[in-house]
C-alpha cells in the first residue's frame, strides 16, 4: 500500500508537467519543469547551453506473465510488479536525441500462476502441478527479486515535449525466487527453497512514449530453472514507465 501511495503522489505531480506554459511557442525550449526534478541540476544552476539529460530515475510498473510451452494457466489480475532504475544518460549527438543509458536496476516480479511449484522427490529439479492437482488454498503468488545491469540505446526528437524510444537488454543476479501459499483458513506459507533456481537473468526490452511517459516491455530470455527436466519457462513484463527526472 505504500508503494501505490508513492506512485499516487507521482503521478499527480507529473500530470502537473504535461501542459505547455500558455502564450509559449511550443519549438521554444521551455523553462517549466515537467515531473519531478526534470531539470535537476544540483546546487548551483545548469551551464548556458548544457545539453538537457533525461531518463536518470526511472520507475516502471508492469503486469507480468509467465511464458512457457507447457501447462502453466494465464495469471490473474494480481500479477503486478515494479522496477526501479537508476541511469546515466550520455549524449551521443549534440543535441542529445540519441544517446546511450547505463545503470543499476531493482526488478519485483510477481504472477499469479493457476497452480503450484514443487521440488522432486530428489530435491534436484521443480515440477510445475495445475490447480486441478491442488484445490486446498485461496490464492498463490510466484516471483523473483533481481539485481540487473540495464544498457539501452536511445532516440528522441529534439524538441522539449519529445517523442522517444529505448531500445535496450540487461544482465543481472536472481537474488531469491519465491512462492508464497494461502491454505484456506490458514496463514499465507512462502517458500523460497526451490531447488534449481537460475541465478543468471538477462533480457531485452523496450520503452517507446513522449517525454517523461513510456510503454515498457521486457522478455526475460534466461530460463527460471536450471535444469532440463525442470518446467521451461521465462517471464514477459508490459507496463507504464514513469520517468522522475
Amino acid at each position: 500500500m505504500k508503494f501505490l501511495k508513492l506512485l499516487t503522489v507521482f503521478l499527480l505531480i507529473s500530470f502537473q508537467g504535461l501542459a505547455q506554459p500558455q502564450g509559449k511557442d511550443s519549438t521554444l525550449v521551455s523553462r517549466h519543469r515537467p515531473g519531478i526534478f526534470w531539470y535537476y541540476t544540483g546546487w548551483r544552476p545548469a551551464r548556458p547551453g548544457k545539453l538537457r539529460k533525461y531518463d536518470r530515475l526511472i520507475i516502471d510498473v508492469t503486469y507480468n506473465q509467465l511464458m512457457n510451452s507447457g501447462s502453466i494457466r494465464s495469471n490473474p489480475w494480481r500479477s503486478f510488479g515494479c522496477n526501479i532504475n537508476t541511469m546515466w544518460d550520455i549524449p551521443i549527438t549534440n543535441g542529445n536525441t540519441v544517446s546511450f543509458g547505463i545503470g543499476l536496476a531493482y526488478k519485483y516480479q510477481k504472477t499469479g500462476p493457476k497452480g503450484l511449484f514443487f521440488a522432486d522427490s530428489t530435491n534436484s529439479f521443480t515440477s510445475y502441478y495445475p490447480d486441478s492437482s491442488y484445490t486446498d488454498y485461496r490464492k498463490n503468488t510466484f516471483g523473483n527479486h533481481i539485481l540487473a545491469l540495464p544498457i539501452e540505446f536511445r532516440f528522441r526528437s529534439p524538441k522539449w515535449q519529445h517523442v522517444k524510444v529505448h531500445i535496450g537488454g540487461s544482465i543481472g543476479y536472481r537474488l531469491q525466487t519465491f512462492q508464497k501459499v494461502w491454505p484456506e483458513h490458514q496463514h499465507a506459507i512462502k517458500d523460497k527453497s526451490l531447488p534449481d533456481r537460475n541465478p543468471l537473468v538477462y533480457g531485452v526490452h523496450m520503452r517507446v512514449g513522449i517525454r517523461n511517459w513510456a510503454l515498457f516491455a521486457d522478455y526475460t530470455l534466461a530460463p527460471q530453472f536450471k535444469s532440463s527436466k525442470s518446467e521451461q519457462i521465462s517471464a514477459l513484463a508490459f507496463g507504464v514507465s514513469l520517468s522522475i527526472f
